[in-house]
């Protein structure tokens, strides 16, 4: 046990490399997930949600949170048009199932 064999020390994986069809990317570039987010205009939760009883704002400072309640408040609009546009319709399918007495 003494005299165990160490195994050779294995150098780092060379990464594949780069095809000429994609630019080899540097540290120092943004990830794309920056570039989608430019600079904006603070999120000012009270203008989303002006019926809420507390100051949302002050509740929830962190910039990461108000990204996601302001992502909530788009999401809760599109539900609320999808089931408008569902209960069109559904109002024009009864309107033409109905029939007509003349």
């Amino acid at each position: 046990m003494e005299n165990e064999p160490q195994s050779p020390v294995q150098s780092p994986v060379q990464p594949p490399a780069q095809s000429a069809e994609t630019p080899p990317q540097s540290p120092e570039q943004p990830l794309p997930a920056d570039v989608a987010a430019p600079q904006q205009e603070p999120i000012v939760l009270s203008k989303l949600y002006p019926d809420a009883k507390n100051d949302l704002d002050a509740l929830f400072p962190d910039p990461q949170m108000k990204e996601l309640l302001k992502e909530v408040h788009k999401n809760r609009q599109g539900n609320q048009r999808f089931i408008k546009r569902l209960n069109l319709s559904k109002i024009e399918e009864d309107d033409d199932d109905s029939p007509s007495d003349p």
